[in-house]
């Protein structure tokens, strides 16, 4: 890839590699909100609810994914900017081994841990029988799930995001077919939504399996001697995407506490549904970001701070204009929106005043997010995970347990707003440090 071409044409380059990770990101929420609809409309609210108890587990595998890909494609990226594809392959590699390993022994120790989940969730009758028949089958997905998030941020890596948009689109259409038939058709109830995720991670997989398997890419599987140094820097730089997943786990597991014991299932349902809007965002964001961390890592190997900055101030700009629209549309349309859902009207009147609160978070999570995966490009894991760490843990818990206890559902829609605003005075202030460490460039 070449700098010059990059350090001209900022805005084209940030468009070709993030528009398709958008696209991929947006057909795997449009494949959440899929089988939300066909669970809302044929299984029923308490179902929803049940899938969203258990999102932790979701986000505790991402965590896994996203520091072990993050952090390997940030130095195949270096080293790609260094003319080194040969190291470059042998640590894609020893990446792939690497997660494969860490995820299904994350599988063995949760279903190990099942029951005891069950019961801090306090999850218990028809709640109880959803999440079991749900995610005793997603256990076998979700490593797959990672698998083909990590290769997909490789292909981003070698430079072909359409590879990675062309797999997305085959994988919603793929799931749509198939929960029509499973949960739509046959009546499989969340088991069938769960097989159906099942069988697309499969398909997928062994599609971006193929993609790397020609050795005239610029990174391919090739044989490669185990490199702790490897290991070990792999995951000091993707630490900020692993303290963000899980973060996102600890706080999905103490929302779904909280709401349990202060709201009830209905809030419980709410809170999903307005969460698949917020989710739908965030994989906008995070899909720039995808499309900037390669593109910042090249920048960096190849001694051009100055147009990483400017790469990640034209993102900051792109996402801020996106965000606006978000708040507007939600704010306007968010009964017919919960409606598509086949919730109560106390859900959906629940979702719509969710919204009218919720509009400031579009404005400046997004800020945060490309912060966040800038400074992870830019090798400063600290200053990654001190953003992920006040978004995902210190201030995110803190308001939780706090906001719901005084103001019951509107402290709950407060939590994020709040969290993302005092983390983006935070990034400003690392931001600006870091231009000072630059020379003020």
């Amino acid at each position: 890839m070449d700098i010059n071409q990059i350090k001209e044409n900022k805005l084209k380059f940030i468009l070709q590699f993030s528009i398709p990770s958008i696209i991929s990101m947006l057909l795997q929420t449009a494949i959440t909100i899929t089988d939300a609809f066909f669970t809302g409309n044929y299984v029923g609210e308490n179902a929803l609810a049940a899938i969203n108890l258990g999102l932790p587990i979701l986000y505790f595998f991402l965590g896994i994914g996203l520091c072990v890909g993050v952090g390997g494609s940030v130095i195949s990226g270096r080293l790609l900017g260094k003319q080194n594809s040969k190291k470059a392959s042998e640590v894609f590699s020893q990446t792939m081994i690497t997660s494969a390993v860490y995820c299904i022994a994350t599988s063995v120790i949760i279903f190990v841990l099942f029951t005891p989940i069950l019961s801090v969730l306090r999850a218990d009758g028809e709640l109880s029988v959803y999440f079991n028949g749900y995610y005793k089958i997603m256990l076998f997905t979700y490593p797959l799930m990672v698998v083909g998030t990590i290769l997909g941020m490789f292909i981003r890596t070698d430079g072909k995001p359409q590879v990675c948009m062309f797999v997305g689109i085959i994988g919603c259409i793929l799931n749509a077919v198939l929960d029509y038939v499973f949960v739509g058709a046959l009546r499989m109830g969340v088991e069938g939504s769960a097989i159906a995720s099942l069988i697309v991670q499969a398909i997928t997989v062994a599609i971006q399996f193929v993609y790397f398997m020609k050795p005239e890419r610029s990174i391919h599987f090739t044989r490669f001697g185990f490199d702790k140094s490897v290991n070990k820097e792999t995951l000091i730089n993707g630490s900020s995407e692993f303290i963000g997943e899980m973060a996102s786990a600890i706080s999905m597991f103490a929302f779904n506490y909280v709401l349990m014991k202060y709201v009830g299932s209905q809030g419980l349902a709410a809170f999903t549904i307005l969460g698949f809007a917020v989710y739908g965002f965030s994989m906008i964001a995070i899909g720039f970001g995808q499309g900037l961390t390669p593109l910042v890592s090249i920048c960096w190997g190849a001694n051009e701070q100055k147009t990483a900055m400017e790469l990640r101030s034209v993102t900051n700009k792109i996402l801020l204009i996106i965000g606006l629209l978000f708040a507007v549309a939600f704010s306007v349309f968010g009964n017919s929106y919960a409606a598509m859902f086949g919730c109560s009207d106390v859900v959906a009147n629940m979702v719509a005043s969710g919204f009218r609160i919720y509009a400031a978070t579009f404005l400046v999570m997004g800020f945060d997010v490309i912060n966040s995966m800038y400074f992870t490009g830019c090798g400063d894991a600290l200053s990654s995970a001190i953003i992920s760490s006040l978004r995902g843990v210190v201030l995110l818990l803190a308001f939780t347990f706090i906001f719901p206890a005084l103001w019951g559902m509107t402290g709950v829609w407060f939590v994020a707003p709040a969290t993302e605003i005092l983390t983006a005075v935070v990034s400003l202030f690392l931001i600006n440090k870091q231009k000072k460490l630059c020379g003020g460039r």
